[in-house]
């Protein structure tokens, strides 16, 4: 059988994994094979707490995936936020030592990837790094070549010394290393690690956004990740450790019932803003280990939400201005993340940023078919940007479409199963 080639996106969230499974075609599109979604274990605010517990809740995921699919997961791309992760920028200098192919000139010298990487080396050394930390993320913003400043792509071009500001993002080595624990029990590897908000951007942002200026708020279960685009270029990010599972839980504790009630309370009856409440009947609450039943209105359980959504936006906002990229917001702000559905939610950040523009991230299908309408909700956007991502980086891996009989699967599965039983 011909090979094909599989790409993995693997998010692992603090209320959910999602395993997406596709296939690169021979037009270099990518089918959806395969998409597998289970309740998350042994995580909090996105930190994993338990690997075994964790490893669980992958396992399940990507077995409904390579069910779906009839493939085994391949190049698995995961997705990266949380507590642990730091980002900040430096500058870096580097002379120009490549000699023009365009000029005879002697002392004309070119930009080449050799200065880019010069340049991107320097600014490591400025950098605040510890041995228990890892890059995941290097890109350099506004170039500068001898006096001529902003330039954006500055391959090609003539001087004498280039120089860049450069954005970095690390990540605890103990937090990369429990995600990387917790696939290898199950008998299987990381090929890669992203940073959640730039793998949500990428299925998110359009080319006129990354260019005019936009923030993207990937408000997943236990922490808000924040983004922003400008001139082509990520310029800041941010992990806030507030999420949706903060909101169940003021809910749970507001109207007395368990956690799971109100999750499906929120979503089912939630607003961001109480004065949105068009129909201000009473919905039934169940009570907690056995007590009786009581009768909420709809606006009172807004005003609960509310408190919660206000905080979140404003830290937002004051991340944003913190970042000194306000003003630079052209395009506007994008909300994914399972709370985007939350209503109002647009309304409330347009208020609390002023009236900037504000709609929800939709994840885009540029070049990926097959069960799309499934994944067309903001609680997916990071996952699809990992096969963005991972399509732009691993495409020309080739590997195979399966290994061994249904019957060889199943053990497989059958040993790695027992080998998380047997972790400590």
């Amino acid at each position: 059988m011909a090979k094909q080639q599989v790409i993995t996106a693997l998010d692992i969230g603090t209320t959910k994994v999602c395993c997406i499974i596709a296939v690169i075609d021979k037009n270099n599109q990518l089918k959806i094979s395969g998409i597998g979604e289970t309740k998350s274990q042994g995580l909090t605010r996105g930190m994993i707490r338990n690997i075994r517990a964790a490893s669980e809740s992958i396992d399940d995921a990507i077995r409904a995936a390579e069910k779906m699919a009839g493939i085994d997961a391949e190049n698995i791309i995961v997705g990266v936020a949380g507590e642990m992760i730091r980002s900040f920028v430096r500058h870096g200098i580097a002379n120009i030592i490549s000699k023009s192919k365009y000029t005879e000139e002697i002392n004309e010298y070119e930009v080449t990837e050799t200065e880019i990487e010069n340049v991107k080396n320097d600014a490591i050394k400025n950098a605040p790094l510890t041995s228990d930390q890892k890059l995941i993320h290097v890109e350099p913003q506004y170039f500068m070549i001898d006096s001529i400043t902003g330039i954006i792509d500055p391959i090609g071009m003539t001087g004498h010394r280039l120089e860049a500001d450069v954005h970095f993002v690390t990540a605890d080595m103990s937090y990369l290393n429990s995600i990387y624990r917790s696939v290898q029990l199950l008998g299987l590897n990381v090929k890669d690690v992203i940073l959640q908000p730039i793998a949500s951007a990428m299925a998110v942002l359009n080319d006129d956004e990354v260019e005019l200026g936009a923030v993207l708020v990937d408000i997943g279960g236990g922490t808000t990740d924040v983004s922003i685009y400008y001139k082509n270029s990520l310029r800041f990010t941010c992990i806030i450790p507030f999420g949706g599972e903060n909101i169940t839980t003021d809910l749970s504790v507001g109207l007395r019932t368990p956690n799971a009630e109100a999750e499906k309370i929120k979503i089912d009856f939630g607003y961001a803003i109480p004065g949105n409440v068009d129909d201000d009947s009473k919905i039934e609450v169940p009570g907690i280990g056995g007590y009786p039943s009581t009768f909420r209105t709809k606006k009172l359980i807004a005003e609960i939400i509310n408190p919660r959504m206000e905080e979140i936006a404003k830290l937002v906002y004051n991340n944003v201005v913190k970042s000194k990229y306000l003003e630079m917001i052209t395009a506007g702000i994008s909300i994914c993340g399972g709370t985007a559905n939350l209503r109002s939610t647009n309304q409330l950040f347009s208020q609390v940023f002023h009236e900037i523009p504000t709609k929800t991230g939709y994840p885009s299908f540029k070049g990926i078919y097959g069960d799309t309408e499934t994944l067309s909700n903001p609680k997916y956007a990071t996952a699809v940007g990992l096969l963005y991502w991972g399509v732009k980086n691993y495409k020309n891996e080739p590997l195979a479409p399966g290994k061994g009989s249904i019957i060889d699967r199943l053990f497989k599965r059958v040993k790695k199963w027992f080998e998380i039983q047997s972790f400590t």
